[in-house]
Parts: structure tokens; sequence; C-alpha cells
């Protein structure tokens, strides 16, 4: 068999044995799609009952997925919800920048032409003292960008530095990729070589979702999400590829 076809496949058993977490935010829109529906439950499904630190469905951050969570996401089932942040221009920072295009929003509702949503932090259909209240709690965070995070656990595996490398990766998920990547590591080079660039797809406070892109040859490109959140300290950590 192709050696380049074994890591592949020794990478893929990998990663579906992998428990992907949520990131410790309260969103019940698991699939960061701005609605809450059977998608969403389905993710809800599979993590009931289970224990732990940040899963998918502990809504209430007690440690367990249980009827409690059911509840509220019972409270949001079929409406359209979004996980809102601060930082309106994507420079990975909240400050003056971000204040001038949220004043330049200031007491406009969503029944003025070029309404925009995405600066109704509380979702109330209007711009106000609430959304600026919300904008305080998030003044003057700084984001490192998740890709950069990506770029440096890649050259921590190409220098087979396993140690290093595992401190890019999320607590909560470090225990499975420990395991995991212990496995793969006589395989680093060729999975480095395998990783293509990541491609932005969302981002919220919390929680940043791009995409891997690898070229299979003749034409085939396989795609991978590759899903980031914040520690306590606001660093982004890889918790699920």
């Amino acid at each position: 068999m192709n050696a380049g076809k074994t890591v592949q496949s020794i990478m893929a058993i990998a990663i579906m044995n992998t428990i992907c977490l949520a990131s410790p935010i309260w969103c019940p829109d698991l699939l960061q799609d701005e609605a809450v529906n059977f998608n969403d439950f389905v993710l809800f499904a599979d993590n009931w009952g289970q224990l732990g630190y940040s899963l998918q469905g502990d809504f209430d951050n007690n440690g367990s997925v249980d009827i409690y969570d059911l509840k509220l996401f019972a409270d949001w089932w079929l409406a359209d919800y979004g996980c809102k942040e601060a930082d309106f221009n994507l420079d990975y920072a909240v400050n003056f920048l971000d204040y001038a295009k949220l004043a330049d929003k200031w007491l406009t509702d969503a029944n003025d032409a070029g309404w925009e949503s995405s600066y109704d932090l509380d979702d109330s259909n209007s711009i106000n003292i609430y959304d600026l209240q919300l904008f305080t709690y998030r003044w003057l965070e700084t984001y490192p960008e998740p890709n950069d995070v990506f770029d440096a656990f890649k050259d921590a595996l190409a220098a087979d530095d396993l140690d290093t490398a595992l401190t890019f990766i999320a607590d909560t998920a470090k225990e499975q990729y420990t395991d995991t990547l212990s496995q793969l590591q006589p395989y680093f080079t060729q999975m480095v070589n395998g990783m293509g660039n990541l491609i932005f797809i969302s981002k919220d406070e919390y929680m940043a979702k791009y995409e891997m892109r690898h070229d299979e040859g003749g034409g085939v490109i396989s795609t991978f999400p590759v899903y980031f959140s914040k520690d306590e300290n606001g660093n982004w950590k890889i918790y699920c590829f």
C-alpha cells in the first residue's frame, strides 16, 4: 500500500475517534448556522448523558448533558440565533476601531434601510445602550490569530516535538490528542506535508472554524474542518481537527 495513503488512513481513523468538544460558551446553535433546529439536536443527542468539561450540549456548564440542558435547548427551538462578538472589523482586537463602527450604527433598528444585525449584540432589533454594555464587557480583548496557532502546531510536528505540539491543543481535548499523536509520531513529516492552508469559515467570541484543504492529486481536493476555542487566558487553542 502507498505510504501516503497509509498515513491518510491512520489520520482518518484517528480523527473519527476523536471527541469534538464544544467551546466554553453559551450557544444553543451548535452548528453555528444561526438557527437552532434538528441539525443541532443531532449533536446534542450524541452527547446526551455524557460527563465532562465543555461538552456540546452542556449549556449550563454543570459538567453533564442532561434534562436541564434540554430545557434550555427547547427555549431556543427553531429560533434564529447568533453567537455574536464585538470584534466587528475582525482584526482580533476589540478597541476604538470597533467602537467607531458601533457608534456609526447607534440607535438604528431593524426597520432602517441598511440595517446590520451583527452590531445588535443582544438581538433586540435595535442598537442601543444595552448593546454598548455588552460591547464594554469585551473592551480591549485581543485575539491571537487561530491560523498562527495552527502554523506553530505544524512547526512543532515537523520538528518531531510532541510536547510542544500539545501546548497548542485545548485542555479539554489534550488527553485524546496525546494518545492519537503519540501513535502518529513516526508519520509527523508526512502529516505536515499533507496539511494544506487554512481557509477562514467563521468566528465568534470564543470559537473559530477554519477549513484545511488537502490536494489528493488528480484534481481531487479534500477538506477537513478545524475548530479552535479560547482558553481562560484568551489564547486560541486547537480543540478539534
